[in-house]
């Protein structure tokens, strides 16, 4: 890393939006060759930071300088203009393009008229290879896995040949492979003089490739840390403003022993075969494997947005055959998936409407709704469910990520569920919110005796909160592990095996 001045500056920045502070007299600076790493819970201001930094909104106050010099930004445009680039969290490719084309989207080689294909095919193959081998470049978007489409973004932010470049939670949905080739080619970045931006919850990785670690708490920079002295305990003390929670769970002897959904060889074209397992009364069964297992595919065919070619599923001692969602929700089984924004939230609704949609018939139906009750049913979950928010009449989309994701799991909660199959239900949330989640998640099993499927990427995650961890692997199940004899090698070794 470079000990000349900074290659850029943000100074004294503010940001409110109407009356929300966002933040509040934050300062950073970025070296050449250096991997500075912004993190803090959910709605600490991180995302609105970069987004300030790459020119998609100004600040109220403050200032930017690139090499020493003040400058503004009307548009994402004038920061690229100026050698910075974003690779966002969530997927904004066009889908039906290919994945070269998307990589040198509005950066072709030759003329507008008359653009030089072979050459804009090539660089963008060049840039897709320097992230990852394994995507074909004159792939359609649509037919790539969420994780592929990940590294797709990645590899155009790099196109942009930008020397400063921001990655928002860049291995959410990477496999374990994918992970470290990217984390690779961070670190080679940096050893060839360009700067990033890094942000995760997953402080592992900040802890690898970070050369200084910002901590933001509600909008205010509390400190700046080297790398001996970012410790996991130290960045979420100063996170949360407290010591850490623990995540671990108590082990624990199920009180029923009573089977409230069975799959039994489960089977669908190309996507997964062979299914089986039981889940009981009150417990949380983890289902692990790398992206690309057929964990998600197989959860869509149990909430009938699929159907299978063969197999069984049995829902509280009845055999059931779902045709539609709604009957499996009607049954008492509900499915949250792991794409919050595509298929979690109704944009244009508010937090409470979000909140309570499944269930307005509760409160009057959709023509004669009883605002005031509906209102106070959802507040109290948010209180149960530690979200933060400003009014519940707000746009759910004014929420960050975290709390998004807390108001769709309290949705379910207001439902008379009996089966709760989450997937990845604590992407993109930090990690006090995701101990809390857990915390929740396990009261409801002791409480109400709701049984759980949870999907995760985060073994860790599901050594914290699973009875029992079953492990998939290229479409079909490899193991199932009690949790008193499950450990992150060994279940790692059955998710490639």
């Amino acid at each position: 890393m470079s000990s000349s001045g900074p290659v850029f500056e943000a100074r004294n920045i503010w940001k409110s939006f109407g009356p929300v502070q966002a933040l509040q007299d934050v300062s950073v600076t970025l070296l050449r060759g250096e991997v500075h790493s912004i993190v803090g819970e959910n709605g600490a201001g991180k995302s609105t930071l970069m987004n300030i930094i790459c020119g998609r909104f100004g600040p109220t106050e403050g200032t930017l300088l690139v090499d020493g010099s003040a400058v503004q930004f009307g548009s994402p445009k004038d920061a690229q203009g100026l050698g910075i680039a974003i690779a966002p969290q969530e997927i904004n490719l066009v889908p039906n393009l290919t994945v070269a084309e998307n990589i040198m989207l509005g950066a072709q080689c030759g003329r507008a008229v008359a653009i030089d294909w072979r050459r804009t095919r090539a660089e963008a193959t060049r840039h897709l290879h320097e992230v990852d081998k394994s995507i074909d470049p004159a792939a359609r978007v649509f037919t790539l896995s969420k994780a592929q489409q990940q590294l797709v973004q990645i590899a155009r932010a790099a196109a942009t040949e930008a020397r400063i470049l921001i990655f928002d939670e860049p291995t959410a949905t990477l496999t374990y492979r994918e992970e470290e080739v990217l984390l690779r080619y961070i670190e080679g970045l940096a050893a060839a003089g360009r700067s990033a931006f890094y942000i995760s919850h997953r402080l592992e990785e900040v802890r690898r490739l970070s050369h200084r670690v910002t901590v933001l708490r509600d909008g205010v920079n509390v400190g700046v840390l080297g790398p001996e002295e970012a410790t996991r305990e130290r960045m979420v003390t100063m996170m949360a403003g407290r010591p850490p929670k623990s995540g671990g769970q108590a082990l624990r002897t199920l009180a029923s022993a009573e089977v409230v959904l069975e799959v039994e060889g489960l089977s669908r074209d190309h996507e997964f075969r062979d299914i089986s397992f039981s889940l009981r009364k009150g417990e949380i069964l983890g289902v692990s494997g790398l992206v690309g297992s057929g964990r998600t595919e197989m959860a869509k065919c149990i909430f009938g947005l699929t159907r299978p070619q063969s197999g069984r599923i049995r829902l509280r001692g009845e055999e059931v055959s779902f045709r539609a969602p709604l009957e499996a929700i009607n049954a008492g089984l509900i499915y949250l998936p792991e794409e919050r924004k595509q298929e979690g939230i109704f944009p244009l609704l508010s937090i409470a409407e979000n909140t309570a949609l499944p269930t307005l018939d509760r409160f009057g139906g959709l023509l004669h709704i009883r605002n005031r009750e509906m209102v106070a049913a959802v507040e109290r979950l948010a209180g149960q469910m530690k979200a933060k928010f400003n009014s519940l009449k707000d746009p759910i989309t004014s929420l960050s990520g975290g709390n998004q994701q807390k108001f769709i799991i309290a949705r379910w909660l207001m439902r008379d569920a009996h089966v709760l199959i989450m997937d990845e239900p604590t992407r993109g949330i930090d990690v006090n919110a995701k101990f809390e989640i857990q915390s929740v998640l396990r009261r409801l099993t002791e409480e109400r005796g709701l049984s759980i499927v949870i999907i995760s990427s985060e073994m860790e995650e599901l050594l914290d909160v699973a009875d029992r961890i079953m492990v998939m692997h290229e479409g079909t199940v490899k193991g199932t592990v009690d949790r008193r004899e499950a450990s992150q090698e060994g279940l790692l070794e059955l998710a490639m095996s």
